[in-house]
């Protein structure tokens, strides 16, 4: 561990219940990442161990131990504000690096310095496949297009292939891997706690609105295993996906998208509980989705009538 006034990069991760990832995921960076950096784990009170594991194996790790579930916004900013490292790198847990070219990330955000710019990686998946990692900003048309199940052929929001060749200026990028300056993150104050699953779609907005750039960097390669913490509880992803968009579009004064998403959403809410039930009757798993879907129903009553803002954790 270099000295603090050393320090290039500031590596943050956010855990609740995943060790074997974390310890995957941390081991890649002492491996990899050949520049000055620290590490900083913030745990959201994890049972499995993750805390005790993370000292033994790599004691210079900074760990923040919190006694409760934070949520996955107000972890990082936790982080956020003990960051000695200029460049930023906020990695999830389920994430790692698979190789040196990390390095060119950071250098590239080096190369930047002088402007506003968030970066992420090409992001593949546990067998190298590759796995979608930047999209254009979120509509209704998105939305309806997922609500009959034509999202996959008619994909507005994505990009064509040939931008994942070269480096490009996209909407927003995954919060799986995104890398920032200190600058950066002091003019756009962290992430918004109240939008559990829209965070990184409002970090990048919030980005353009000041005047910065969103990249994706092929140079840089990340394995993502997509979802460890949050496939445990299908209440806590479906229903802050749902719920989040709705506030990502308030916050953003895109008062037309808001009203035409509701409908969408609630149509999408009620049509995937029978659905769900009826698989069930293959898969288990189908049943918890549909407790899912039941339970995002009543959230959003909440949320439209009774003004209910939190974000379930």
């Amino acid at each position: 561990m270099e000295s603090s006034k050393s320090i290039e990069v500031s590596v943050v991760i956010v855990s609740y219940n995943v060790r074997y990832f974390v310890l995957e995921g941390i081991g890649s960076i002492y491996t990899y990442l050949n520049k000055s950096f620290e590490v900083i784990l913030v745990d959201n009170c994890s049972g499995d161990g993750t805390i005790e594991a993370v000292k033994e194996q790599f004691p210079e790790v900074t760990i923040i131990s919190n006694i409760e579930n934070v949520g996955f916004s107000s972890a990082n900013n936790q982080a956020f504000e003990i960051c000695k490292g200029n460049s930023i790198l906020m990695l999830n847990p389920d994430a790692s690096f698979v190789d040196e070219s990390i390095n060119l990330l950071v250098d590239e955000l080096i190369t930047q310095k002088d402007k506003y710019v968030i970066l992420g990686p090409k992001i593949v998946n546990p067998d190298l496949t590759f796995q979608h990692s930047c999209w254009r900003f979120p509509s209704p048309f998105h939305h309806l297009l997922e609500l009959v199940f034509l999202n996959t052929l008619i994909k507005t929001n994505s990009y064509n292939t040939q931008h994942w060749k070269k480096i490009t200026q996209v909407d927003f990028l995954s919060g799986a891997c995104i890398a920032f300056s200190k600058e950066t993150l002091n003019r756009l104050t962290g992430l918004d706690k109240d939008l559990f699953w829209m965070d990184d779609v409002d970090f990048c907005k919030r980005n353009r609105e000041i005047g910065g750039e969103n990249y994706f960097y092929p140079g840089s390669t990340i394995r993502h295993y997509i979802g460890q913490s949050s496939k445990k509880n299908q209440r806590v992803v479906i229903s802050n996906q749902i719920i989040s968009k709705l506030k990502y579009y308030k916050k953003h004064n895109q008062k037309i998208n808001f009203i035409l998403s509701v409908p969408i959403f609630i149509i999408h809410i009620i049509t995937r509980i029978p659905v769900f039930l009826v698989l069930g009757v293959i898969k288990s798993f189908y049943l918890k989705k549909a407790a899912a879907y039941t339970f995002t129903f009543k959230r959003m009553f909440d949320y439209l009538f009774l003004n209910e803002q939190s974000v379930i954790k």
